[in-house]
């Protein structure tokens, strides 16, 4: 295991990414490396599979606190509002991380093809991140996957059937069979990921949490329930914080004004959206963008 994760740094490093997180020839796969402390930040957390190459990290998502060092991975099958912490102690040892986007259609067609004794396996336990570490085959997989970015047209065409291996290899895990639950229909976890999915595709539009308790095919109070359990919040603070969230990515990556990017976001009034922001990143929205782009 400890030659394999060298193997995978040295093949990180033979492919260089930048500062930040950035796409890799191989479709939905990102590298990311972080070279400065970042102190407790929020952000909003895509589905995917994080497989840490170098360092270590730490999630909180509500009272849980997670944290994946090298060798670990994290997951989540959905878009989270979460806060996130890395600690880096030298530039010379940043953190580096492979991040995989967890596609539903790709993770059903992955647990439909797997043996009726993984299938059998039942963890009901509502919760929408998971954190382990990471087994000798998911790590050469990995090592596989990454010697790849320095081979634009080998990763066109092997890139796609790795991944697929490494999600297998993550329901093989100890916490497969709690992610297989999301897309086990009728399963609890599958019911509420429907409602995840509709909010994220409808961020700009009023909630209507009657709506998204019939897309998930429970009542109001099962729903309300069941969707706390699994996200540590409720479907409006859920919307709220992704909604921030992406006004804020707005501001910095496309230098979108307060106001309109509050309006893009689903805002009908500048004014709430200063007050929501401030109180979710303790700035207005200049002083806390300015701010950061000063870093």
């Amino acid at each position: 295991m400890k030659d394999l994760a060298s193997q995978l740094l040295k093949a990180f490093n033979d492919y260089g990414p930048p500062e930040g997180t950035h796409p890799t020839p191989v479709t939905g796969v990102y590298c990311t490396k972080i070279s400065q402390d970042r102190p407790k930040s929020k952000l909003r957390w895509r589905a995917c599979l994080g497989i840490v190459v170098q360092g270590c990290k730490e999630i909180v998502l509500g009272r849980s606190v997670y944290r994946a060092e090298l060798s670990h991975f994290t997951a989540t099958p959905f878009e989270l509002p979460v806060t996130s912490r890395v600690p880096v102690q030298s530039k010379d040892k940043p953190f580096l991380a492979i991040l995989i986007e967890i596609n539903p259609q790709l993770l059903t067609e992955v647990a439909a093809q797997m043996s009726h004794d993984f299938l059998n396996e039942k963890d009901d336990t509502p919760r929408a991140l998971f954190a382990g570490e990471a087994d000798e085959q998911m790590l050469e997989a990995a090592l596989r996957l990454t010697k790849l970015f320095i081979k634009p047209e080998d990763a066109t065409v092997v890139g796609p059937l790795i991944v697929r291996e490494i999600l297998y290899y993550l329901l093989k895990t100890s916490q497969g069979s709690a992610i297989r639950q999301v897309v086990s229909s009728g399963s609890k976890m599958h019911q509420v990921s429907k409602a995840l999915f509709q909010l994220k595709s409808d961020l700009h539009q009023p909630i209507d949490v009657n709506e998204l308790a019939k897309v998930a095919s429970m009542s109001r109070s099962a729903f309300f329930k069941h969707f706390k359990e699994v996200t540590a919040m409720s479907p409006i603070q859920y919307q709220k914080r992704l909604r921030l969230l992406e006004a804020k990515r707005l501001m910095m990556d496309e230098n979108e004004t307060a106001e309109s990017s509050a309006f893009k976001v689903g805002y009908k009034s500048a004014s709430q959206f200063s007050r929501e922001y401030s109180r979710m990143f303790g700035k207005a929205p200049l002083k806390d963008v300015t701010a950061l782009k000063k870093r």
